[in-house]
């Protein structure tokens, strides 16, 4: 368009030397005075003109189409020709970060609403970030920058999350409830047999049992009451999650998956078996564990969430060694370790630290070859298949 328009200079101003009519003079002045017009115009609209991102959806399956909203606001009374808009995005797992660049025209006195779609091949949290955005005149002229504002900042960030789709599994699920495991939480779905909490109370029915009768109430209701003792809940199941994975290998990303992926699969279908479990991890931000009691499958998808964003890290099990020396610890029935590199020292540690009845240790290999059985003297070893994760753990006795 510069060509075009020194052509155009050019010719008004031989049309102005060789014609003496007002008509060619007013034409000169105009295209000379023009880019001034111009320039101004842009200088005030990138002032005022505002980018950001809307809101839209936060959660999504790996492969997935996200939509990606941004919104365009152009308080000006007249158009701009050309917004171009440079978004980066990348996974906080392996930070390879990639750029999509957006051009459009916005209308005067109108808010516009773009979409892009994006999808993850792999699991972990997506940052987006409008990291330039640009505006031009109709001719192409000038090309400004949008000014940042403390108020009126047209630079603006948005994240989602990757999380895997249910993965069905059958696995048969051990019960601990009779090893003496400690608790202080009872079901408020089943009754049981622990007389220190008290379930329901109902009238007398055939087959109650005598010693259940509550004597007081019984009295003021002038009718046999009887009473349910409750449920206890106990956190017979530990995972505890290794996140060490080094970043140098070529096929760590899908390593990562791996891990996230039995993990989901285990923790979900407890949870819809109604099997409270505990889940363990350390968190890179934080320098510490989080520990989370899992009771429904609503408190399986946050565990995802907050396990996403927890990232990887290089060292001696730090999630295993920081609850080793937790005052908090107890002993549950069944501890199940997820990780990406086998260290027969782990079990060995988690053995002499007794906390548990049973070890599993799940080993994520990084293809379908997974070698020869290990054989640990403490835990029993499942080599879990990147590829198909569930398939994997199928044999598995929770």
């Amino acid at each position: 368009m510069l060509v075009i328009y020194i052509i155009l200079l050019i010719a008004s101003l031989l049309f102005y030397i060789l014609y003496i009519e007002s008509f060619s003079f007013y034409l000169f002045a105009f295209l000379v005075a023009l880019p001034v017009i111009l320039f101004i115009m842009l200088k005030r609209a990138s002032k005022r003109v505002k980018v950001t991102f809307a809101g839209g959806q936060r959660v999504c399956v790996r492969g997935a189409r996200i939509p990606v909203v941004i919104r365009c606001e152009n308080p000006c009374r007249y158009p701009i020709s050309n917004l171009m808009i440079e978004i980066e995005h990348y996974n906080t797992i392996d930070s390879v970060k990639d750029t999509v660049k957006i051009c459009t025209p916005l209308y005067p006195k109108e808010v516009q609403f773009l979409t892009m779609q994006l999808t993850s091949l792999h699991y972990g949290t997506i940052r987006l970030s409008i990291t330039r955005c640009r505006i031009s005149d109709m001719l192409r002229l000038f090309r400004l920058k949008l000014k940042k504002a403390s108020k009126t900042a047209p630079y603006s960030e948005t994240s989602f999350t990757v999380i895997p789709n249910v993965i069905p599994i059958d696995n048969p699920i051990a019960n601990y409830s009779e090893m003496g495991l400690e608790t202080d939480e009872f079901s408020k779905e089943h009754k049981g047999d622990d007389p220190s909490e008290i379930f329901d109370i109902h009238e007398y029915q055939e087959g109650d049992k005598i010693n259940r009768i509550h004597w007081k109430l019984s009295a003021k209701q002038e009718t046999t009451m009887v009473k349910d003792y409750s449920l206890p809940i106990a956190n017979s199941i530990i995972i505890v999650v290794d996140m060490n994975i080094d970043r140098k290998q070529s096929d760590f990303m899908q390593i990562y998956d791996a891990v996230v992926e039995t993990v989901s699969a285990v923790t979900q279908y407890l949870s819809e078996n109604s099997t409270v479990h505990k889940v363990i991890w350390y968190d890179t931000i934080t320098g510490e564990n989080i520990s989370m009691t899992v009771k429904d499958e609503e408190d399986s998808r946050l565990l995802l969430s907050m396990l996403l964003k927890s990232g990887l890290y290089s060292g001696e099990h730090p999630a295993l060694l920081n609850y080793v020396n937790s005052q908090d610890r107890f002993k549950c029935g069944h501890l199940m370790y997820f990780s990406a590199k086998y260290d027969s020292s782990v079990t060995a540690l988690m053995n002499d630290s007794d906390l548990a009845f049973r070890y599993s240790y799940l080993l994520v290999n990084a293809s379908s070859d997974t070698g020869k059985a290990l054989v640990d003297d403490f835990a029993e070893v499942v080599n879990v298949d990147a590829i198909n994760a569930p398939e994997s753990i199928r044999e598995l006795c929770l």
